[in-house]
């Protein structure tokens, strides 16, 4: 079953110039500029700093064909605060998402997946850009504050028209901003729907049935040529506001806010399912990729953090990933190595048949193997609040020094129930912490800034 909106003109909502201002967290103190200068030397003479800031090293890339695959539409589907213990596929005892489940049973499906920074702009930067965002508010949000070319860009020079569907407010953020550096041609947020009759499922976003309607009129405009197309959903997003909805109501927890949650992911799997039979009903499906993920998870108190921009444990940075395309995957695989949202952009390009020209991209293809000795790593949002590394089933976080450092074996913790740190030398400690400041630095250089005791420095 679905729901559409009545059929009246959509309008795209005009952009206006970044209103966000750069945080930068809490400073520690105070540093002239001198005292700044003197900071980067010392840092860039670190045998692990990387690059200082400058040009990105997918600044200027492109596509190009090498294989002549068909022009495929590109879908990418954003499940806001959706972790993957909570979902189906990845828990198949809780019935939350039974749709992306059976879905998932002809799919591509990242057994491993996770998020760079937990936190919606970051992960929409990683996945239509592929690189690792800025690790600290802001630069997405400014003009031309993404330092690399997204896979709009690069699909658009080869004839997609791009189009970003949100069902949530535009004033959360003024995210329109990121969606013009993303290079998207056509932005409909909330404001821009007929919202009559469409529940307010938290302070700043609607069900996300409210997209099916603008949805339909632009596809049947515009699907006769090959597209990409994303639909960003906010309903799992805190206060959770999903009891009672149009689909029902599932007792799933005796704790009220996760049962509440959980009733929310239950909502965004009817509106999957609706889209999909959309999509079978114009007569697009067979000729579309499907990108279906998790912007970052959400805590519910199981370390003692709530929501999900400094919950560094699974629960925060573990997410659904699901690639679903007609006549690919269709007795279902795995991905069975660590993944980041930073690897859809090469695994589309080489879906489409296309290989990057004059640029490089960090990710990897998940048609391929994984490189077993991967590490990936991760940081809190709040500056000098934690950074995280993963390397196999070990999974370090430091805390700096505002708790003592964590060790878990994933393999035989997934729950993160048990520090095994003590179990561990300071060197072997020492080492982890190193790797995470050095890339904590090395990407925020990426982006054109260093963070000097919690100021943006810019060489700008």
């Amino acid at each position: 079953m679905g729901s559409s909106a009545p059929a009246d003109t959509d309008t795209p909502l005009a952009r206006t110039p970044a209103a966000n201002t750069l945080l930068t967290g809490e400073q520690e103190k105070t540093t002239n500029e001198a005292g700044v200068k003197e900071a980067i030397a010392e840092e860039a003479d670190s045998p692990n700093a990387g690059p200082t800031p400058g040009e990105h090293p997918a600044a200027n890339a492109t596509v190009s064909q090498f294989s002549q695959a068909e022009k495929r539409n590109v879908v990418l589907i954003h499940l806001e605060s959706t972790r993957a213990r909570s979902t189906t596929p990845y828990n198949e005892n809780l019935k939350t998402m039974p749709f992306l489940a059976e879905l998932a049973e002809s799919s591509l499906l990242a057994e491993r997946a996770y998020v760079v920074l937990p936190r919606s702009s970051k992960s929409t930067v990683a996945v239509n850009c592929g690189i690792e965002p800025a690790l600290y508010p802001g630069p997405e949000f400014r003009p031309s504050g993404i330092p690399a070319r997204c896979l709009a860009h690069l699909l658009r020079e080869q004839d997609y028209r791009t189009v970003f569907f949100t069902s949530v407010s535009n004033a959360l953020d003024n995210y329109g901003n990121v969606v013009k550096n993303l290079g998207y041609e056509e932005y409909y947020p909330a404001e821009s729907m007929n919202r009559e009759g469409y529940q307010s499922t938290n302070f700043f976003g609607y069900e996300e049935d409210i997209m099916l309607g603008p949805s339909e009129r632009w596809l049947r405009a515009y699907g006769n040529k090959p597209f990409m197309a994303e639909y960003m959903t906010g309903t799992g997003h805190y206060g959770y506001e999903c009891v009672p909805n149009r689909y029902g109501y599932v007792p799933f927890s005796e704790e009220e806010d996760l049962d509440r949650y959980h009733n929310c992911l239950r909502m965004l799997n009817h509106f999957l399912e609706n889209l999909f039979d959309q999509y079978k009903r114009l007569g697009l499906y067979e000729n579309t990729i499907f990108v279906i993920f998790g912007d970052h998870g959400e805590g519910f108190g199981e370390h003692g953090r709530f929501m999900h921009g400094d919950t560094p444990y699974e629960e925060g940075i573990r997410i659904p990933l699901i690639i679903h395309a007609p006549g690919w995957f269709e007795n279902g695989e795995r991905a069975a190595g660590l993944s980041n949202g930073i690897d859809i952009l090469p695994t589309v390009v080489e879906m489409l048949g296309y290989e990057v020209k004059d640029g490089v991209y960090p990710g990897y293809s998940l048609l391929r193997p994984l490189p077993e000795e991967r590490t990936l790593m991760f940081s809190c949002i709040t500056n000098r609040k934690c950074l995280a590394s993963i390397k196999g089933y070990e999974k370090y976080i430091y805390h700096y020094g505002n708790q003592p450092d964590e060790f878990f074996d994933l393999s035989e913790d997934p729950l993160e129930m048990h520090n095994l740190a003590d179990e561990y030398s300071n060197e072997e400690l020492d080492e982890r912490r190193e790797d995470l400041l050095a890339w904590r630095t090395r990407v925020n250089a990426q982006h054109g800034d260093i963070l000097i005791n919690g100021t943006v420095y810019s060489e700008e």
